[in-house]
């Protein structure tokens, strides 16, 4: 029994050792990275009742009431919303931000874009990029292709047409097995939806196959996921790192994301 018991307790041990070492981590790459533009990157927003019955075990899906304080705080704090343009012209040194400079994506491009946050964006005065899965735009739980109409507060570009997975659970990630002629072929494909300027890789995650397209391609800019870093003008052009913001993710954390 007390052999077991230390077991348990060596065990316990090394998971507080590996997770203060995580956090320490990523503290430090926070603390040394402020300068730059926190890009955030979000999925689904459903009004707070939807959440709790259909979603609470979502993390990609945020409450309209957390979504908004976050929208206010950004407002009322006077933060930079940037476009794409405004980022792109950023990383190639055409344009300086501020201290308080973000940038707002959303992946995927389901309906309650549309519908819930985009009267949001609006509301603060703020600016929005929505990243469209092509072949998405044929599913009623998601944007159709009369929906994707640029304004002053957002604009829509590529998520791919279908680089996400392949077959049932276990997923397994699509743009990794595609040749480049593939890749080509999907971005053709999102062409006549959505502008190819810019692009946010499937899950985040990128291929040297993807990254050898995308340099002879007229894509501008591309994004990844790599948590708690700003985006600068000395990132990789074709692997730009973004925030993954998730549900019920304390204030806290995201004020000191954006700091």
């Amino acid at each position: 029994m007390k052999n077991i018991l230390k077991i348990i307790l060596c065990v316990l041990v090394c998971y507080v050792t590996i997770g203060l070492g995580w956090i320490t981590k990523d503290v430090i790459i926070h603390e040394n990275v402020k300068d730059g533009i926190a890009v955030l990157g979000y999925h689904g927003v459903v009004s707070d009742k939807e959440k709790k019955e259909n979603y609470v075990s979502n993390p990609y899906f945020m409450s309209v009431s957390q979504f908004e304080k976050q929208m206010k705080y950004l407002a009322e704090n006077n933060y930079q919303c940037l476009s794409m343009k405004e980022v792109e012209n950023y990383y190639h040194g055409k344009k300086e931000i501020s201290k308080k400079a973000v940038c707002l994506t959303f992946d995927d491009g389901y309906k309650n874009f549309n519908t819930v946050i985009k009267p949001i964006i609006k509301k603060y005065k703020l600016q929005a990029t929505n990243f469209v899965i092509g072949y998405k735009t044929n599913n009623p739980l998601y944007l159709q292709k009369e929906d994707l109409k640029n304004d002053q507060y957002v604009e829509y570009y590529s998520h791919s047409y279908n680089m996400h997975h392949i077959g049932h659970l276990p997923y397994k990630k699509k743009i990794e097995t595609m040749t480049i002629d593939e890749i080509k072929k999907d971005f053709e494909k999102n062409k006549g939806l959505v502008s190819t300027d810019y692009f946010a890789f499937p899950y985040g995650v990128s291929c040297q196959n993807a990254q050898d397209y995308l340099k002879s391609s007229s894509v501008k800019l591309a994004f990844s996921y790599n948590q708690n870093r700003h985006m600068t003008r000395h990132d990789k052009q074709y692997l730009l790192p973004r925030y993954l913001m998730f549900s019920n993710m304390p204030f806290f954390l995201f004020k000191w994301w954006v700091e």
